[in-house]
Protein backbone atom coordinates (compact mmCIF):
# COMPACT_ATOMS: atom_id res chain seq x y z
CA UNK A 1 0.00 0.00 0.00
CA UNK A 2 1.55 3.57 -1.03
CA UNK A 3 1.29 6.07 1.31
CA UNK A 4 0.80 9.43 -0.02
CA UNK A 5 2.35 12.78 1.87
CA UNK A 6 0.50 15.76 1.86
CA UNK A 7 3.01 19.03 2.42
CA UNK A 8 1.89 20.93 5.45
CA UNK A 9 1.83 24.53 4.39
CA UNK A 10 4.65 26.70 6.34
CA UNK A 11 2.89 29.22 8.61
CA UNK A 12 4.05 33.11 8.07
CA UNK A 13 6.67 32.87 11.26
CA UNK A 14 8.13 29.26 9.15
CA UNK A 15 8.33 31.08 5.70
CA UNK A 16 10.06 34.39 7.17
CA UNK A 17 12.47 32.28 9.28
CA UNK A 18 13.38 30.07 6.11
CA UNK A 19 13.88 33.03 3.96
CA UNK A 20 15.70 34.75 6.43
CA UNK A 21 18.16 31.69 6.57
CA UNK A 22 18.29 31.61 2.64
CA UNK A 23 19.26 35.83 2.66
CA UNK A 24 21.77 34.97 5.39
CA UNK A 25 23.76 32.31 3.64
CA UNK A 26 23.49 35.01 0.42
CA UNK A 27 24.43 37.87 2.65
CA UNK A 28 27.79 35.40 3.59
CA UNK A 29 28.40 33.64 0.42
CA UNK A 30 31.69 34.53 -1.96
CA UNK A 31 31.56 35.88 -5.20
CA UNK A 32 31.09 32.33 -6.71
CA UNK A 33 28.39 31.21 -4.29
CA UNK A 34 30.14 29.63 -1.55
CA UNK A 35 30.25 29.21 2.41
CA UNK A 36 32.20 27.86 4.65
CA UNK A 37 30.55 26.73 7.83
CA UNK A 38 30.95 28.54 10.87
CA UNK A 39 31.44 25.29 13.07
CA UNK A 40 33.15 22.75 11.26
CA UNK A 41 35.00 25.53 8.29
CA UNK A 42 33.58 23.25 5.61
CA UNK A 43 33.74 24.68 2.12
CA UNK A 44 30.24 24.13 0.26
CA UNK A 45 27.76 26.25 -2.32
CA UNK A 46 25.60 28.39 -0.69
CA UNK A 47 22.45 26.01 -2.41
CA UNK A 48 24.14 23.27 0.44
CA UNK A 49 24.48 25.04 3.01
CA UNK A 50 21.28 25.57 6.07
CA UNK A 51 20.91 28.23 7.75
CA UNK A 52 22.55 27.53 11.40
CA UNK A 53 21.51 29.42 14.94
CA UNK A 54 24.05 30.04 17.88
CA UNK A 55 20.58 30.56 20.12
CA UNK A 56 17.64 28.15 18.70
CA UNK A 57 15.27 29.44 16.49
CA UNK A 58 12.90 28.96 19.37
CA UNK A 59 13.98 32.35 21.31
CA UNK A 60 11.93 34.66 19.55
CA UNK A 61 14.03 37.25 20.65
CA UNK A 62 16.92 36.35 18.30
CA UNK A 63 15.32 34.15 15.63
CA UNK A 64 15.98 36.95 13.21
CA UNK A 65 19.09 38.58 14.51
CA UNK A 66 21.51 38.77 11.87
CA UNK A 67 24.27 37.67 14.56
CA UNK A 68 22.19 35.15 15.69
CA UNK A 69 21.83 33.25 11.71
CA UNK A 70 25.53 31.87 9.94
CA UNK A 71 25.78 29.36 7.07
CA UNK A 72 26.19 25.85 8.60
CA UNK A 73 26.46 22.75 7.18
CA UNK A 74 24.15 19.98 7.50
CA UNK A 75 26.49 17.69 9.37
CA UNK A 76 26.89 20.38 12.21
CA UNK A 77 23.70 21.89 11.70
CA UNK A 78 22.01 18.27 12.24
CA UNK A 79 23.07 15.18 13.87
CA UNK A 80 25.69 17.04 15.28
CA UNK A 81 22.99 19.18 17.20
CA UNK A 82 24.10 22.58 16.33
CA UNK A 83 28.27 22.03 16.67
CA UNK A 84 27.54 24.61 19.46
CA UNK A 85 30.98 24.28 20.92
CA UNK A 86 32.65 25.21 17.78
CA UNK A 87 30.07 27.28 16.80
CA UNK A 88 30.25 29.87 19.29
CA UNK A 89 34.15 29.60 19.38
CA UNK A 90 34.36 30.47 16.09
CA UNK A 91 31.81 32.95 15.70
CA UNK A 92 33.36 34.97 18.66
CA UNK A 93 36.34 35.32 16.39
CA UNK A 94 34.66 36.79 13.27
CA UNK A 95 32.25 39.29 15.07
CA UNK A 96 33.88 39.71 18.27
CA UNK A 97 32.77 38.57 22.23
CA UNK A 98 30.48 41.53 22.69
CA UNK A 99 28.22 40.59 19.55
CA UNK A 100 27.91 37.10 20.72
CA UNK A 101 27.20 37.90 23.93
CA UNK A 102 24.44 40.54 22.50
CA UNK A 103 23.09 37.04 21.00
CA UNK A 104 23.02 35.39 24.23
CA UNK A 105 21.73 38.22 26.52
CA UNK A 106 19.00 38.98 24.37
CA UNK A 107 17.87 35.15 24.60
CA UNK A 108 19.05 35.09 28.83
CA UNK A 109 16.25 38.56 29.00
CA UNK A 110 13.62 36.96 26.48
CA UNK A 111 13.49 34.23 29.53
CA UNK A 112 12.91 36.47 32.27
CA UNK A 113 16.42 37.16 33.44
CA UNK A 114 15.84 41.18 34.70
CA UNK A 115 19.35 41.75 35.63
CA UNK A 116 20.17 40.65 32.08
CA UNK A 117 17.24 42.52 30.77
CA UNK A 118 18.96 45.86 32.00
CA UNK A 119 22.40 45.73 30.24
CA UNK A 120 20.70 45.47 26.97
CA UNK A 121 19.75 48.84 24.76
CA UNK A 122 16.13 49.30 24.61
CA UNK A 123 15.53 47.90 21.07
CA UNK A 124 17.01 44.73 22.26
CA UNK A 125 14.68 45.17 25.23
CA UNK A 126 11.78 45.43 23.10
CA UNK A 127 12.79 42.89 21.01
CA UNK A 128 13.07 40.23 23.95
CA UNK A 129 9.23 41.22 24.86
CA UNK A 130 7.75 42.16 21.97
CA UNK A 131 5.97 39.49 20.13
CA UNK A 132 5.59 39.49 15.89
CA UNK A 133 2.36 38.74 14.70
CA UNK A 134 1.52 36.63 11.06
CA UNK A 135 1.36 40.61 9.55
CA UNK A 136 4.64 41.31 10.59
CA UNK A 137 5.72 38.29 9.81
CA UNK A 138 4.26 37.99 5.93
CA UNK A 139 5.86 41.39 5.47
CA UNK A 140 9.15 40.20 6.68
CA UNK A 141 9.15 37.12 4.53
CA UNK A 142 8.76 39.69 1.55
CA UNK A 143 11.64 41.74 2.31
CA UNK A 144 14.07 38.64 2.59
CA UNK A 145 12.60 37.69 -0.78
CA UNK A 146 13.84 41.06 -2.40
CA UNK A 147 16.73 41.58 -0.35
CA UNK A 148 18.31 37.70 -1.51
CA UNK A 149 16.95 38.43 -5.32
CA UNK A 150 19.03 41.37 -5.02
CA UNK A 151 21.85 39.50 -3.62
CA UNK A 152 21.69 36.99 -6.11
CA UNK A 153 21.57 38.80 -9.25
CA UNK A 154 25.09 39.85 -7.87
CA UNK A 155 26.44 36.37 -7.00
CA UNK A 156 26.69 33.12 -8.98
CA UNK A 157 23.94 31.01 -7.66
Amino acid sequence: MMTTFRSRKRSPRERALADFQKLRRYQEASQNGYVRCVSCQKLMTVKEAQGGHLVSRRVRATELERDNVWPQCPRCNGPLSGNVIAYRSNLVKMIGEDRVKRIEDMANASEGDEEVMRRLDDRDQRSGVSRKNDDDYKRLAALYRAATRLIQKEKVS
